[in-house]
């Protein structure tokens, strides 16, 4: 991503060197709202996976009382 972003800086400043500061902060707002987008899905599926190793943990614990 953030290679992505660092290419997508050096294409437009010297293609757009008249444009004010108000589209360079239009720019920033559009790659923190992906920033933010991935981190939040990443973050999901964490939660899941947080989920899947509580079970996991007490079915171990239920397995080896009964062995």
């Amino acid at each position: 991503m953030a290679l992505r972003k660092r290419l997508f800086y050096d294409a437009k400043q010297p293609l757009l060197p008249c444009k004010t500061y108000a589209f360079g902060m239009q720019n920033d707002r559009f790659c923190n709202v992906l920033i933010v987008r991935r981190l939040c899905d990443s973050l999901s599926s964490e939660k899941y996976l947080q989920h899947f190793d509580v079970l996991s943990v007490y079915q171990e614990h239920k397995y080896s009382k009964t062995i």
